[in-house]
């Protein structure tokens, strides 16, 4: 009897060992994901003397967005647009396939795929809490890998765009009311000066 209570111990044990283990790797992973998000964001960088051309460049950006009807912030003093779109306008609850009325909201993006690659889009995809976190980061990579698509098929240079799926990890609102969760359901589109566009603005500033 002594035998077996201590075998269940051991295995006990090594049970949540393993476990441990697991769940460090795991958080190591997203705390990598997290800083290869944050550090796509943040550049290229931009210097002292292209801010203001690349600033009212990003802001005209902003602006039409926003007269388009989309949701939009700015970043980094402007010089990096984010539009934000409800998934619940692109995917059907629970589904990974893009609605036909999603290409309408993600067709406008293809005036900024041509025509010189002037910008790098990075694309995050949220959830709700609604969910286990394995299945709610399963969703959010499933649809931000059918996002990534449509913007390829719209003509972007696959080396140009990153996607990283969150699933519930970065909510805007509390999940107390349906509106709220609705809320934390949204894809955000960053909208980042290429390299190419710094060298357009250097340009400028030599004439």
């Amino acid at each position: 009897m002594m035998r077996l209570i201590l075998s269940f111990a051991v295995a006990l044990l090594t049970a949540i060992s393993v476990s441990a283990q697991s769940s460090l790797i795991e958080q190591e992973a997203e705390n990598a994901a997290a800083q290869e998000f944050d550090n796509e964001l943040r550049s290229p960088m931009v210097g002292p003397k292209l801010r203001a051309y690349i600033r009212a460049y990003m802001k005209s950006i902003a602006e039409s967005l926003y007269r388009e009807g989309y949701d939009i912030e700015t970043m980094r003093e402007g010089e990096v647009v984010i539009a934000v779109i409800p998934t619940d306008q692109l995917f059907a609850p629970n589904d990974t396939v893009l609605m036909p009325a999603a290409h309408g909201k993600l067709d406008h993006f293809k005036q900024y795929a041509q025509p010189d690659d002037r910008f790098k889009i990075v694309i995050a995809v949220h959830s709700d809490d609604t969910g286990s976190e394995e299945y709610l980061y399963d969703l959010t990579e499933h649809r931000t890998v059918a996002v990534l698509d449509y913007l390829e098929s719209l003509g972007f240079n696959p080396d140009n765009i990153i996607g990283f799926p969150k699933g519930n990890s970065s909510p805007v609102a509390e999940s107390t009311s349906r509106a709220n969760r609705a809320k934390n359901r949204r894809l955000e589109i960053f909208i980042i000066p290429s390299q190419e566009l710094l060298a357009q603005a250097r340009q400028s500033n030599k004439k």
